[in-house]
């Protein structure tokens, strides 16, 4: 034992004698380099991963307080070991190495980008460092360090979980009511398609960059001063709720990241309703590979003496069971608060069933209105009837959308939808939906997939919109660390290879103004479909004027990550390190 320890005693000497020396190098009094912060990252000597969040914080703070990003990567590599790259969490996807980060660290003083390109693209990277645990700690120590902001007085929180339509139903709520003058409304949504602030918006309007520019620092202010480990969602969700409460929101409706239990969303208290509009199996690694274990993770979100509701495709007896574990108020479906539907929402197609979840997805957000009008909450405007249904007649972007766009050359207006389908059950559903809403019409596809979905299924579901015609079809690869590669998916479907693609211009822009030539050419309908990354370069290729980030921060979002906002470590918080 007595050997041992001083063994581990010597290490830690030489160590700290190391990063002394390292530290020094890089490190001046003369450049304002407070003892707290060297002492800081001499502590996290041999602990490369704790160390590499601080220094994620640090370099946003002001000069006096920071490391330069060179200095950072250079301290690193001295300091860190290659064995530290090998820790519990070794089973996660694509955890960034100490010695070999992807991509450089933004210098905040580089006057070629924009401090709001800067931060946001130090937030992306955020997770490059570190696998994610899930748990509400970091998100609840985080809240607390800016005040509390979800816990105001005569607020109204809506909080929405669900494999599909979540994002839909909270739009359509959000919609509904800021329609009334009087309220003020926040919608926390992800993801998003062409800029990250879509993310956060206040009456329709997307955060500003200057608004980022000054809420964004605090948060990492408050990462660095409380020793606070946040991931890229968690401070996303923090400055989410940081702006509502600046902007004076009386009302907020909150999308679930992933899952809904240990979601940073979920530090809401008592929120007005808890909706869950389906469930169904995604994310098995994490959330529980049956219906019913994600249904478990999704009802978590279900609080004490608040009411439920729930949507009529998730497991019942399984949701409502959760809800009497918790003590929730009353447990509502949507013909309980609505009745029996009297337009049925399914049509038969050939073999299978075409359903159209945007009216599933009107009935639920309906349904949640209903329910918070009943409540008559204090500060709260309830929109009218006429209200209601120009709320929830909107659609996200990108599901099912209708544009027009002109081909350059000839000038000719083109038809175009655009639609996110990304696996091989929303391809089939894609292809029904074509044929009975342009039943006859000739059929062009812009399609690019993501690198983790069954790309023969998809190839064949392609294949089967267009008649098995390859020559419209145009596969594109994005510009994105998860998307699927040209080669990837011609060998996953053969067939595709005499299909439209170009193995030296692999860009997006380039297959959609053909794709946009040819239809012109032919009256053809255009489709744009696949994976959510292929979408921002294809408005804008399509000429949509709105905000889009930059390829500064766009060659960084997602990287190194499996799934798209989060790098997933041992997620039984039983099993989790509690030295993070």
């Amino acid at each position: 034992i007595y050997v041992l320890l001083l063994a581990a005693s010597m290490r830690r000497i030489a160590a700290f004698g190391l990063v002394r020396r390292a530290s020094g190098a890089v490190l001046s009094d003369s450049a304002g380099t407070s003892r707290r912060s060297i002492d800081a990252l001499c502590r996290q000597t041999g602990r490369a991963e704790r160390l590499k969040r601080r220094v994620t914080c640090a370099s946003l703070l002001p000069h006096h307080r920071r490391v330069s990003s060179s200095s950072v990567t250079s301290l690193l590599s001295t300091a860190s070991p290659a064995s530290s790259t090998t820790t519990r969490a070794s089973t996660s996807q694509s955890t960034a190495s100490t010695n070999n980060i992807p991509f450089d660290l933004p210098d905040m003083s580089d006057p070629n980008h924009t401090t709001y390109e800067k931060l946001v693209r130090r937030l992306y990277m955020t997770n490059l460092f570190h696998p994610v645990k899930l748990g509400l700690d970091n998100i609840e120590r985080l809240h607390e360090a800016l005040g509390s902001p979800l816990d105001r007085p005569n607020i109204t929180i809506i909080h929405i979980a669900g494999t599909n339509g979540k994002g839909s139903v909270a739009l359509k709520v959000a919609k509904s009511l800021e329609q009334v003058a009087d309220n003020t409304v926040g919608l926390f949504i992800s993801p998003h398609v062409s800029s990250f602030r879509e993310r956060m918006q206040v009456n329709s309007g997307l955060v500003t960059e200057e608004e980022i520019e000054d809420r964004l620092p605090r948060v990492f202010a408050a990462c660095e001063e409380e020793s606070i480990p946040a991931t890229f969602f968690e401070v996303t969700a923090a400055m989410a709720f940081l702006h509502f409460a600046e902007s004076g929101c009386n009302v907020i409706v909150l999308e679930t990241g992933l899952g809904g239990r240990l979601d940073a969303t979920n530090i809401v208290k008592e929120p007005a309703v808890s909706v869950i509009t389906s469930i169904g199996l995604e994310h098995t690694r994490i959330l529980g590979d049956t219906v019913e274990k994600i249904a478990l993770e999704k009802g978590g979100i279900i609080k004490k003496d608040r009411p439920v509701l729930v949507g009529p495709n998730v497991p019942l007896d399984v949701l409502r069971q959760c809800a009497k574990d918790k003590a929730s108020g009353t447990f509502y479906t949507v013909e309980d608060v609505l009745g029996r539907d009297k337009e049925p929402v399914e049509d038969s197609v050939d073999d299978g069933d075409l359903f159209d979840y945007d009216a599933e997805n009107t009935r639920i957000a309906e349904a949640a209105l209903e329910m918070v009008r009943q409540q008559k909450r204090p500060g709260l405007h309830i929109p009218t009837a006429a209200d209601i249904e120009k709320g929830t007649s909107v659609r996200p972007p990108c599901r099912f959308e209708h544009v027009e766009a002109r081909d350059e050359s000839s000038g000719e207006a083109v038809q175009v939808v655009l639609d996110v389908a990304h696996n091989p059950d929303a391809m089939t559903q894609l292809v029904a939906k074509l044929e009975k809403t342009y039943p006859g019409r000739r059929k062009r596809i812009v399609c690019g997939f993501s690198s983790d979905k069954d790309l023969t299924a998809c190839g064949r579901a392609l294949l089967s919109t267009v008649g098995e015609d390859p020559s419209c079809i145009h596969l594109v690869e994005a510009a994105h660390p998860r998307a699927a590669k040209l080669e990837d998916m011609l060998e996953a479907e053969p067939r595709l290879r005499g299909c439209n693609f170009d193995e030296t211009d692999r860009s997006i822009t380039a297959q959609v103004k053909s794709g946009l030539r040819l239809a012109a050419e032919s009256d053809e309908l255009l489709v744009v479909c696949g994976s959510v990354f292929l979408m921002a370069e294809s408005r804008e290729a399509l000429g949509f004027d709105e905000p889009r980030d930059s390829d500064y921060i766009a060659e960084v979002a997602g990287a190194n990550l499996r799934h798209g906002q989060e790098n997933f470590a041992d997620t039984d918080p039983e099993k989790q390190d509690v030295d993070q």
